[in-house]
């Protein structure tokens, strides 16, 4: 009877080893297809990920939670929020720890597109709780922060990451980022090209350097760093990412293609070990909207906003002064070429006319445009450097520290104004337009006007300067309700647009980065 009772026991202990290698054995299949699938993600081969993710096998409430989070990342890439939010929604009450601080993470990144700012910030805070030496979202802490107003708690938390992750790239992108939202191209390419010595096979940062060295004029820096992106891509077979950067080089250079160029690129088994650690670091990363691509290179940019039902986008003159090609993207990512229909040198004002007009309800219509009141407290909304990433836009706030008369229509407000705001809303806390920011004073024609020599201070337009070039009714007066600066941001969002121009190479003026 031992015997039999010990042969029992051994037969129950094997049988019960066997389910569980059988467990893990489909845990681990689990876990491979879930990896491969994000490697495809990472290809921007997105259609192929959404078929391969519907027909994973799923066996337990946590794999499901994995592949909801796994539909919610997709579907942020290719920027339907909404669908993204669902999934993310279904997964942040997780039996599993890590899965939970994914999920508020997709929420922080979700809300960072609407434009909710301060749901952004309290997601990431919440992943935090639970990871709290997560990286990601502290970057979005810093991210929502930064456009939110809030620049120094934005600073001091990328610098605590920069201290301890000089080589994350993640860090190293954001905290470049914000340097150049205040115009410091020399701390952005200084941080950039230190991280790119110590690893010089880092497509993001290779990417973004092409984007900064155009920017400032540095044709043949750009057009080599593009070149190396472009062939990892199409030897990594990203399809995807090969012709938008494809199409990049060929306006820049058009003929750049029919002559073999001689740039050394990035090492195939180099390549190879990007893509590898990209998959292997998926839920570290960043996820970057596929946002409407505009069809040319960038090597200038400023903001504005929509007015005339949706059909015309308001800048500053000297934005698109000399320009070839001009387009415009709003906040939500939406792409429109534009022609210039008038402009008024004087004032530093144009009227863009869209190929493609935006919704109607987008538009700032002429019933919320009101006079600049000396003290009253403003923000201005525009894309202040970091519109060479074209994400969205950042508010920088302050006062109105002078009014001068309508013939000199500007006024002086202690909001920062970069040159990436050129052409940007200045809104009162009640939502109305005041002005119209800009950044190409001429000191000394202003201090002959005035008898006042300009500080640091930012400028603007009067928004009655507007009617200088655009003709409108004045509207009727709505009543007044004062907001706080992130419902205006989240308001005003899908209606301050990113104003993208192509300048001939002979009208470059290369811009010196700041000490």
């Amino acid at each position: 009877m031992l015997m039999q009772n010990r042969k029992f026991i051994t037969h129950l202990v094997a049988f019960t080893f066997s389910i569980f290698l059988i467990f893990e054995a489909k845990a681990s299949d689990f876990n491979k297809k879930i990896y491969e699938i994000k490697k495809e993600v990472n290809r921007d081969n997105l259609s192929k990920a959404i078929k391969d993710l519907g027909k994973v096998e799923i066996k337990s409430e946590v794999e499901q939670d994995k592949v909801d989070l796994l539909f919610g990342d997709i579907y942020l890439k290719i920027n339907q929020p909404s669908k993204a939010e669902d999934f993310y929604q279904k997964t942040f009450m997780s039996a599993d720890n890590e899965v939970e601080a994914l999920s508020y993470i997709g929420l922080a990144e979700v809300n960072l597109r609407y434009g909710k700012l301060e749901k952004a910030i309290d997601h990431a805070n919440d992943s935090l709780k639970i990871s709290p030496n997560n990286i990601r979202p502290k970057i979005i802490l810093a991210t929502a922060k930064d456009r939110i107003g809030e620049d120094q708690e934005s600073i001091e938390i990328l610098n605590s990451l920069y201290s301890t992750q000089k080589n994350n790239a993640e860090v190293i992108l954001s905290i470049a980022d914000y340097h150049l939202s205040k115009d410091d191209y020399e701390k952005s390419l200084e941080i950039l090209e230190k991280f790119i010595k110590v690893n010089p096979s880092n497509i993001k940062v290779i990417d973004q350097l092409g984007n900064l060295y155009l920017i400032i004029g540095n044709k043949e820096k750009a057009l080599e760093y593009k070149f190396k992106v472009f062939k990892h891509h199409e030897f990594n077979k990203n399809r995807y990412q090969a012709k938008k950067i494809k199409l990049w080089i060929i306006s820049v250079d058009p003929k750049f293609f029919d002559k073999k160029p001689k740039v050394k690129t990035v090492k195939p088994d180099k390549s190879k070990d990007y893509e590898k650690d990209e998959a292997d670091n998926y839920d570290k990363n960043k996820i970057v909207p596929h946002y409407e691509e505009f069809a040319f290179a960038v090597n200038a940019h400023g903001s504005g906003f929509i007015v005339g039902d949706g059909k015309y986008v308001i800048t500053n003159h000297h934005v698109i002064k000399d320009s070839t090609k001009v387009a415009v993207r709003n906040g939500t990512g939406t792409v429109s070429n534009a022609n210039v229909v008038s402009v008024s040198e004087k004032y530093d004002l144009a009227i863009l006319e869209l190929e493609k007009p935006y919704p109607k309800k987008f538009a700032i219509t002429s019933k919320n445009f009101e006079s600049p009141v000396a003290g009253d407290d403003v923000i201005s909304i525009g894309y202040p450097g970091i519109g060479i990433t074209f994400e969205q836009p950042t508010i920088t706030q302050g006062i109105i520290s002078k009014v001068f008369n309508d013939e000199e229509g500007i006024f002086l407000t202690t909001a920062a104004i970069n040159s990436g705001n050129s052409g940007g809303p200045i809104f009162n806390l009640e939502g109305k337009l005041v002005g119209v920011s800009f950044a190409a004073l001429d000191k000394a024609v202003f201090f002959e006007k005035t008898g006042i020599l300009p500080t640091d201070m930012g400028y603007a337009i009067k928004s009655s300067m507007i009617k200088k070039v655009f003709k409108h009714k004045k509207g009727i007066q709505t009543k007044k309700t004062k907001y706080s600066k992130a419902a205006i941001y989240e308001k005003m969002l899908p209606s301050v647009v990113l104003v993208v121009v192509s300048i001939p190479e002979s009208k470059w003026i290369s811009k010196k980065p700041k000490k």
